[in-house]
């Protein structure tokens, strides 16, 4: 094609065209906005605070960063409650911190991660609960790992307290895999 016949586009032309790229580009939106975002919510397991092994169900991972937290109910009056959870100064505690815990990861028959825990610290205290951050672990696309949990020491109170472990994604855990 010789460049002195290729026409300029004219206003009518151009309007024409954008408009159908403009269609094109909605319907596509329109599409990816039907399809839903597949989010998992974050596995949240029961723990026993009892002294003894336990271990979970498999749960989903990707190819990110996790997070082991530990929640409890905030005790709506403190007492010996609050020596278990977190010794301060201004609190008189005869003992110290009750969790005495071990954790593991396992990708099947192989550890991803193993992690003690001693003394543990509360890492957030909310109105209602109160979490602790037990450590992290490296996920891998399309795989289903298991927490091994071995408390070592029965944690008084605590197991009283509705105790839970979460798996979060890190960071964050706006999305689980």
């Amino acid at each position: 094609m010789d460049l002195r016949e290729h026409r300029r586009m004219n206003r009518r032309d151009f309007i024409r065209t954008a408009a159908a790229a403009t269609l094109a580009s909605n319907g596509i939106a329109l599409r990816a906005a039907s399809l839903s975002l597949h989010c998992t919510p974050s596995p949240v397991f029961p723990v026993p605070l009892t002294e003894g092994a336990w271990r979970s169900q498999p749960f989903p991972v990707g190819a990110h960063d996790y997070n082991v937290l530990l929640h409890v109910d905030r005790p709506m009056s403190y007492g010996g409650s609050d020596c278990d959870l977190d010794p301060r100064p201004e609190f008189r505690c005869d003992m110290p911190p009750r969790l005495d815990i071990d954790w593991k990861i396992w990708d099947g028959t192989t550890a991803v991660k193993n992690r003690t825990n001693t003394p543990i610290l509360p890492s957030a205290w909310g109105d209602h609960v109160v979490s602790f951050v037990l450590g992290g672990f490296p996920g891998r696309k399309n795989a289903r790992f298991t927490l091994e949990w071995n408390v070592r020491k029965d944690a008084g109170t605590l197991k009283d307290l509705n105790p839970r472990v979460q798996i979060v994604k890190n960071p964050g855990y706006w999305c689980w895999l």
